[in-house]
């Protein structure tokens, strides 16, 4: 793909879809001072780039119901089928995220399934049947306090960003909820869902079409479904667009009596992406977006003086993303196309 600049207007759209991915175009555009056509025109050329999408995704398949199951699992492949394996697992609809890492491991994966029984199908059939897998470690996610829609660039004004949340109201998706425990999704709303999953913006009428409903009926389900916490709608970016290219996971053991006080105070911070309880190898795993390798310094500083009790377990560096909450990504963490 060719270079494409970015604008502090492009960043400052991109900053208010992350805080209401769904936002119109003429409220978009009364926040930043510019016309609905021209913020249309802005992320156009963005999209068309691949440096930012918008998707939607279940987060009742994120470790925030008791039965689905959301696993972060680090894979040791054979020497010289890093490439292979990775992009065998980037066509598994049961994982998320795929990224090669350097460290203990190579490859860094979330893995979803419906409940306990689904995942320990998948990861003792066509997970251990991919070729070239010499050992795993799997972290099963207990609870998240922060994932990558939290995340934010930082372009706006604290005035801007409070009326785009004000705007967002109680149905724009911007926000993970911890969704109640419910039936599981009819078909009509599993047909929104599944529209919806690779354009986050996709209109009201694209959306009824797809799912053989009436555009007030997609309005009044879907308003349900973000308010109910059954659906997340998320902007993301190509890491050249955030300007913070170094990806890093961190497996640690927290004292028990310390582990949720530890877990708040890291997601509290700007640079993390992920904070997870977990059982497994660790207690918690934190992932981080970096400006700069000699960052991940201040990081282990911060972990040695704040939290003396806690022993770091792994710690991963990321070296290509190739696929995150389903889009598969080109070499320079790009959108491609994504996967169901």
């Amino acid at each position: 793909m060719e270079s494409v600049t970015v604008s502090e207007t492009d960043l400052q759209l991109l900053h208010a879809l992350q805080i209401n991915p769904r936002v119109p175009w003429n409220v978009l555009g009364d926040v930043l001072g510019i016309s609905p056509s021209t913020a249309a025109r802005h992320w156009g050329r963005l999209s068309d780039a691949g440096l930012a999408w918008v998707s939607a995704y279940r987060p009742d398949f994120a470790g925030q119901l008791g039965d689905p199951v959301n696993a972060l699992v680090t894979a040791v492949c054979a020497p010289g089928r890093l490439n292979e394996m990775a992009a065998a697992f980037a066509t598994h609809p049961e994982i998320l995220s795929v990224e090669i890492v350097s460290g203990d491991g190579d490859l860094h994966l979330t893995v979803i399934a419906a409940d306990r029984h689904a995942f320990a199908d998948y990861m003792l059939g066509p997970f251990a049947a991919v070729d070239g897998l010499l050992q795993s470690s799997t972290c099963w996610v207990t609870r998240i306090y922060k994932e990558g829609s939290k995340w934010r660039l930082r372009a706006l004004s604290p005035a801007q960003a409070r009326r785009l949340r004000e705007a967002a109201g109680a149905s724009a998706g911007g926000a993970v909820r911890t969704p109640p425990p419910g039936t599981p999704l009819d078909p009509a709303d599993r047909r929104i869902v599944a529209a919806l999953a690779p354009d986050g913006r996709a209109s009201y009428a694209a959306l009824a079409e797809a799912a053989a409903v009436s555009e007030p009926t997609v309005r009044r389900r879907l308003r349900r479904l973000l308010d109910h916490g059954r659906v997340a709608v998320r902007c993301d970016l190509a890491w050249e667009v955030a300007g913070w290219p170094v990806t890093t996971v961190v497996a640690l053991r927290v004292p028990a009596d310390r582990l949720q006080e530890t877990a708040r105070a890291l997601a509290a911070r700007t640079d993390t992406r992920l904070v997870a309880t977990c059982v497994g190898e660790a207690d918690l795993i934190v992932s981080l977006w970096l400006p700069s390798l000699a960052d991940a310094h201040p990081f282990a500083a911060t972990l040695a003086e704040r939290f003396p009790d806690v022993r770091v377990v792994r710690w991963l560096t990321g070296l290509r993303a190739i696929k995150r909450m389903g889009q598969l990504l080109d070499e320079r963490g790009r959108a491609l196309r994504p996967t169901p």
